[in-house]
């Protein structure tokens, strides 16, 4: 069984989040749509450890696809550490895939698990646009 230290060995960019009372919906659980919440914020994060903020040269990403597996339901109380990372081999000119968990502190385990594409965005242009060298650099490094 992983433990929490095992996951943030994996996922070196991570956030804590605390589980409030108001992200829980009539069947007593975390609704699924604050596990996006939970995982844009940690991509928001990702981004920051990366060096790649929005708005930099008109320069960003959107969020292209998301698929989630929900394992276990989480519910109040509990903190979640949610990790992130690239999956190298998939980037390209302009995309990559990350790959995101949902660890449980009060189930000690994997909740959630997450692969997003993420697309650099000229919002100036309104069109994708290529990675900038020195982000990519930053990726590889950041994942080393």
């Amino acid at each position: 069984m992983q433990t929490k230290d095992d996951i943030l060995k994996l996922y070196k960019s991570n956030i804590q989040v605390t589980v409030a009372w108001g992200d829980m919906d009539a069947a007593q659980h975390v609704n699924n749509i604050m596990y996006l919440r939970y995982f844009e914020s940690a991509r928001i994060q990702y981004m920051e450890d990366i060096h790649f903020g929005f708005g930099q040269n008109n320069l960003g990403v959107i969020l292209a696809e998301v698929n989630v597996k929900y394992r276990i339901p989480v519910t109040f109380p509990d903190t979640l550490w949610v990790g992130t990372k690239t999956i190298i081999e998939s980037m390209d000119e302009s995309s990559l895939w990350t790959e995101q968990v949902i660890f449980s502190h009060a189930h000690q385990k994997i909740a959630t698990i997450s692969q997003a594409r993420l697309v650099c965005y000229d919002y100036a242009q309104l069109k994708k646009a290529p990675w900038p060298e020195a982000v990519r650099q930053h990726i590889l490094d950041f994942e080393k």
